[in-house]
């Protein structure tokens, strides 16, 4: 009886020394797979507010961030509902960081003008609908990559002196420039 159960006990140890090896290369095979998914994950959702993108590798963060949060039934694809919906939630109605003070238009007609005048265009989209028709190139969908590949424009756009890196100043105009708008209302 005794030997029966060393036996076993020796077959169940031998055959968990077999399987070991198998385990832990399976493992070891997964880990860093998961461990690079979650360390992107981890830096996307890190930048969620433009003011605080430094360079263009952020810049493509926070529109992968944006692109994740707004494709809400995960298609890979924003559809003109989805981008609106995330826009109402988004959108800078009342953002004092983006908005130019009553008292400095009236204090000085220059300033002001050049203050508005670094707000954006008469070409700019002034609807959440007009900047998705802007975003989706006419397709009606914006893809992650179309999405990038904006931020990354408005990056270099906003990068006044071309250094590759948003100072202060140039990184309240990268904000400004990828604010959402309300839907339906001019701002």
């Amino acid at each position: 009886m005794k030997e029966a159960i060393m036996l076993r006990s020796l077959a169940l140890g031998a055959s968990a020394l077999v399987i070991a090896p198998f385990a832990a290369s399976a493992q070891e095979a997964v880990a860093p797979e998961a461990a690079a998914d979650a360390a992107v994950k981890t830096e996307t959702v890190a930048i969620m507010d433009a003011s605080q993108v430094a360079t263009k590798e952020e810049a493509k963060l926070y529109a992968a961030s944006e692109f994740d949060q707004a494709d809400l039934d995960q298609d890979g694809n924003i559809d003109k509902d989805e981008f609106i919906a995330y826009a109402s939630v988004r959108a800078p109605v009342n953002d004092p960081a983006l908005s130019v003070p009553d008292e400095v238009v009236e204090s000085d007609d220059a300033a002001a003008e050049t203050i508005v005048e670094g707000e954006g265009d008469s070409t700019a989209a002034t609807t959440a609908e007009e900047q998705f028709a802007e975003l989706s190139n006419g397709d009606e969908q914006i893809s992650e990559s179309e999405l990038i590949d904006k931020r990354v424009a408005q990056f270099d756009e906003a990068d006044d002196n071309k250094d590759e890196e948003l100072d202060t100043e140039e990184r309240m105009k990268f904000a400004s420039l990828t604010a959402l708008k309300s839907p339906g209302s001019a701002l």
